[in-house]
């Protein structure tokens, strides 16, 4: 929804759309670089040998 203030009917603001969606996306990465880190015990899925 943050992005539509962007959205111009005559002309788009690409580089406010960029600069949004980048900021946007930044702590998702940050959160999946640090959940990576530490795996989850149990996750791993039932191998038998």
């Amino acid at each position: 929804m943050a992005l539509l203030v962007f959205f111009k009917p005559d002309e788009n603001d690409w580089g406010g759309i960029m600069a949004a969606s980048t900021v946007m996306t930044l702590p998702v990465l940050v959160f999946f670089v640090l959940v990576q880190r530490r795996p989850v015990p149990g996750l791993g899925g039932a191998v038998k040998d």
